[in-house]
């Protein structure tokens, strides 16, 4: 038994196997809040640039579902899924009081990795950009 319980072979395995799950854990959580905020930057820039259109009049923007439509052929092209019913236009908005502003609100599921594994807060990305209306 003593020659047991001096034995230090293996010692390097049971530490790893210790370890290894929490640093794994960690690196994916990492790893997942990441892209959940690149996907938030993502919409972040397809709610600027919708806005810049419906608020410019551009060709293929004039209408609420032309401005849905290119919001979700932008993200797409971004390689983040979006719906149409998840972009909302509000012509004649009042942003940070400023009135006259062409407004576009993004709000989309995310449904990331570490959401399926924990409980967490993060599973609606909320975003809106505003743009002064071309007279």
């Amino acid at each position: 038994m003593r020659r047991l319980l001096s034995d230090r072979r293996g010692v390097t395995a049971v530490e790893f196997a210790l370890v290894a799950p929490v640093f794994m854990m960690f690196m994916f959580l990492i790893i997942d809040g990441a892209r959940a905020v690149w996907t938030y930057q993502a919409l972040q820039e397809v709610a600027t640039n919708s806005a810049r259109c419906a608020a410019l009049g551009v060709t293929g923007c004039k209408t609420s579902a032309d401005v849905q439509s290119y919001a979700v052929a932008r993200a797409a092209a971004s390689g983040v899924k979006l719906t149409a019913a998840a972009v909302t236009l509000t012509n004649a908005a009042t942003c940070s009081s400023v009135a006259g502003m062409t407004k576009v609100a993004i709000s989309s599921a995310y449904q990331g990795a570490s959401t399926k594994l924990l409980p967490s807060s993060v599973t609606t990305l909320n975003t809106e950009s505003c743009f002064p209306t071309a007279s």
